[in-house]
């Protein structure tokens, strides 16, 4: 009969079904799944109703290891009155094998008590049954049950009722004709063994030398290694050596640093002339200056106005027209207002142009030494501020370039530059964050030349 859980359906919460491998005979279906919490496949047996105690059964065997198997066992739980198993990918063979009951015949079992092998091994079949009584040596020397000797014969082999946990205790030694087996006592050593000889707890002569040998060996070897330590090579130098060194180390760099200075702050010796002599000579040049200026006067740029001066593509629309009464708060001093763009699909400006070009002008020519660019929200981007003595990119002169990393943007001009026109062109806009409606676009707070 078809069974309930398809495609789609999830199982504890946790295992989506997500395809239909097989189905056998008697109904009990292979399907594909996914864990959802650790994201990995598995395969599912869906067991016919039939079948559910033996899938049961053979998870139970599994895990305690009583039936052995390739499959890995990840869940073991009951769906709409059907039982499923949910195991690592594996084999749809493997997987029906689960819903076959184990055949309990076909496990080994021992017949009776296993201590019984020793005859097998020795030659001798193995008993069909425990023995019902000890067997016992004449001399009341308990044998293991179920090990009747067949080594000695019969007569000295009877069986006899079990004995007490005291057995009696023996008159003598036996005569040789009897046993083979005597019994010494305390003057039969006396006799048998010479005063010469090694008594307990003594050692013959034999292991006294080696002992002896040995010792000695021991003893050379431990002063083989006092004399090892006496020759070890002394590290205690070596630490001094290295701190000393160091230390020079450390007063060499501080002399450097303290008189490196000087060296960069002297004036050069051209062709490895004299000092003095060129000395003298920039005092004598230097005589006449006192009469003319060395320099032309430097003018503090002061601004003036600021213009977009951005070129469209043809056709384009001017989308910053709507923010052009603002530009005044990009010059205004005041950090708290901005001149905004319109905000852009991409930093391409949407293609509506290659550029957003910005002038500022000074009230006249000055000498221009920083320019400084204080922006809101973006990141990236790319421009260039450039000088010229009009308002155009035509014939302008680049001082500097650079991008936005933080709110404020300063670029150090080189000594000299004197201009009219001061030109920021933007080549790439900044990522805001936050932003309206697009991503990219600019709000300069402050533009400000010093």
């Amino acid at each position: 009969m078809p069974q309930p859980i398809d495609v789609g359906s999830i199982l504890g919460g946790r295992y989506k079904v997500t395809g239909r491998i097989l189905a056998s005979a008697e109904d009990d279906v292979i399907l594909d799944g996914l864990d959802q919490v650790l994201n990995r496949p598995v395969s599912i047996l869906v067991a016919a109703p039939e079948n559910s105690a033996n899938l049961t059964q053979s998870s139970r065997e599994i895990a305690t290891g009583e039936r052995p198997s390739s499959v890995s066992i990840l869940d073991l739980g009951s769906e709409a009155g059907v039982t499923y198993l949910i195991a690592a990918r594996t084999t749809p063979a493997d997987l029906l094998d689960l819903v076959v009951p184990t055949d309990a015949q076909d496990v080994y079992q021992e017949p009776f008590f296993t201590d019984t092998l020793g005859t097998e091994i020795f030659g001798s079949a193995r008993d069909q049954a425990p023995s019902s009584g000890a067997y016992v040596y004449e001399d009341n020397s308990p044998l293991t049950p179920g090990h009747p000797s067949s080594a000695l014969p019969a007569s000295k082999h009877t069986p006899t009722a079990a004995v007490p946990a005291t057995p009696p205790v023996s008159s003598g030694a036996f005569d040789d004709t009897d046993s083979k087996v005597t019994l010494w006592n305390d003057d039969d050593y006396d006799d048998a063994v010479p005063d010469t000889a090694r008594r307990s707890g003594t050692f013959s002569s034999a292991a006294r030398g080696a002992l002896a040998s040995y010792e000695d060996s021991n003893n050379a070897e431990d002063r083989f290694e006092d004399e090892d330590d006496s020759n070890a090579p002394r590290t205690g130098g070596r630490w001094l050596t290295g701190i000393i060194v160091g230390v020079l180390v450390v007063g060499a760099l501080i002399f450097a640093a303290s008189h490196i200075g000087t060296l960069f702050n002297a004036s050069p010796v051209a062709d490895g002339g004299n000092t003095s002599s060129s000395a003298s000579q920039a005092a004598t040049e230097a005589q006449p200056a006192t009469a003319t200026p060395s320099s032309a006067p430097v003018v503090a740029p002061v601004i003036k106005g600021l213009t977009d001066i951005t070129a469209y593509a043809p056709g384009a629309q001017h989308y910053n027209d709507i923010f052009m009464p603002r530009l005044k708060d990009a010059i205004d001093g005041n950090k708290g207002t901005y001149w905004p763009t319109v905000e852009f699909t991409d930093d391409a400006f949407a293609h509506v142009t290659t550029s957003i070009d910005l002038a500022v002008e000074l009230a006249q020519e000055s000498t221009v030494s920083s320019v400084t660019i204080n922006q809101i929200a973006g990141s990236g981007g790319q421009f260039n501020i450039l000088t010229n003595s009009k308002p155009s990119l035509e014939g302008a002169v680049k001082i500097g370039s650079g991008s936005f990393t933080a709110p404020d943007f300063t670029l150090k001009v080189a000594a000299g530059v004197k201009a009219q026109y001061v030109i920021i062109n933007f080549t790439q806009l900044p990522k805001l964050q936050p932003f309206a409606t697009y991503p990219y676009g600019l709000k300069i707070a402050e533009i400000s030349i010093q």
